[in-house]
């Protein structure tokens, strides 16, 4: 009798423990803290969609056990929805974010310290771009991972040029030379230069840029206070501004254009130069198969630094499947993968001989990542980018100095650091 109380006994122990096996198996998948039958959640940038599912089955064939179910969002409105619904402690579990987004991102609560996750797979952190590695840390912790970077570069037309008889072996190398250039290009209803009017993120890259190049920058050096009154900073934005206002080398409809209407107006050789990114190399020439273009590292007049744009991959703070995204976000920073999944440059330093980096007119580019450092990584930066657009462009069409503005501009910087 005993014997079969104890063999019932054993039979209802396995049934409970084959319960609670199954209710674990099930919370798994829920919780995800494993990587087995979890289903990630990834948001990405709407320009990724033709490639971006590549990348997911590359990672899903390597890694049976998890699925990643993707969303896709345009430029417009990106930053602000990204940042409601981290507030809200809610999203996705991955979330591919502009590079200067990752500190207010950050410091809002929404994203995920992955200092532990680096240390776990040892993560060679000194083969990201030194640049790179600045935009993902806030107060000594790490927050996402960098797989896409770049910087700013001189595009210019070489048929223009020659009819001018201008040097076309070379890009011009400072800014005095492009002035020079831009004036015996401007006739015939053709413009030297192409310079961005509006837009804020655009309009602030390129004078930000200008203004390290002269020698100056926005903050100090731990980001408490503006420099945007020192003397360097209200030269850049004298010559920006003079560029359309006293030399008329840039087109008349210069305070409608962003940097997509430069790039048109490059396409179609109505502006012999302009300011942008490697990106843009394939959209001129399929717009105009014809063009004869080259390219050069973004002009400077007193030292070359430019800024570091880029995109970063991060863990929200509310994902439940950590360990999962993880793997997604180390996979896609790879050297190998941040080649197939970048439209401009891997932030690995590893990933520069690769052989879709050599071609001639991406290389300055390349080079050009040497000299480039990020935006402050602040979360005031956003508003100061919008602060520097709204001034800059009082000074472009109506009767203020630059130097006033610029001095307004710093003080207006100065109360929002100050809150």
């Amino acid at each position: 009798m005993k014997i079969k109380k104890l063999g019932m006994l054993l039979v209802v122990t396995l049934l409970v423990l084959s319960l609670l096996a199954g209710c674990a198996s099930k919370d798994n998948k829920g919780s995800g803290t494993g990587t087995e039958n979890v289903e990630l959640t990834y948001w990405d940038a709407a320009w990724n969609e033709p490639v971006t599912p590549g990348i997911i089955k590359e990672f899903e064939e390597q890694n049976p056990g998890i699925k990643i179910k993707t969303e896709f969002f345009p430029d417009n409105g990106m930053q602000d929805k990204y940042l409601v619904t981290l507030k809200n402690n809610s999203g996705p579990d991955v979330i591919n974010i502009a590079a200067d987004w990752t500190a207010p991102f950050a410091t809002a609560g929404g994203l995920l310290p992955l200092d532990d996750f680096i240390a776990k797979d040892k993560v060679d952190l000194e083969d990201f771009w030194p640049g790179a590695l600045k935009t993902i840390q806030v107060k000594g912790k790490i927050y996402a991972l960098p797989y896409r970077s770049e910087t700013l570069g001189i595009f210019y037309n070489k048929s223009l040029f020659e009819k001018a008889g201008i040097d076309t072996t070379k890009a011009p190398e400072t800014w005095e030379q492009v002035l020079d250039d831009a004036k015996k290009l401007t006739k015939d209803g053709t413009f030297g230069f192409g310079l961005v009017g509006k837009q804020p993120g655009n309009l602030s890259m390129q004078l930000i840029t200008m203004i390290r190049t002269f020698g100056g920058d926005v903050l100090n050096e731990d980001y408490t206070k503006s420099k945007l009154s020192e003397p360097e900073a209200i030269a850049a934005a004298q010559f920006y501004v003079d560029l359309y206002k006293t030399h008329k080398v840039t087109p008349d409809s210069t305070m409608e254009n962003d940097n997509a209407a430069s790039r048109n107006l490059f396409s179609t050789e109505k502006v012999a130069m302009f300011i942008s990114g490697n990106y843009d190399i394939d959209p001129i020439n399929k717009a105009n198969p014809n063009i004869r273009f080259g390219t050069g590292m973004a002009p400077y007049s007193k030292e070359r630094k430019t800024v570091l744009g880029g995109w970063n991959v991060a863990i929200t703070a509310s994902s439940k499947k950590q360990e999962a995204a993880w793997k997604f976000v180390n996979f896609i920073a790879s050297p190998e993968i941040s080649v197939k999944y970048s439209n401009t440059f891997s932030s690995r330093v590893s990933a520069a001989s690769n052989e879709k980096y050599q071609d001639p007119l991406i290389k300055p580019f390349l080079e050009g990542l040497k000299y480039a450092t990020p935006m402050p990584a602040i979360p005031q930066m956003t508003q100061i980018r919008k602060i520097i657009h709204d001034n800059l462009q009082k000074a472009m069409i109506e009767n203020v100095s630059v130097e006033e503005m610029m001095k307004a501009t710093s003080q207006e910087v100065d109360k929002l650091l100050q809150k």
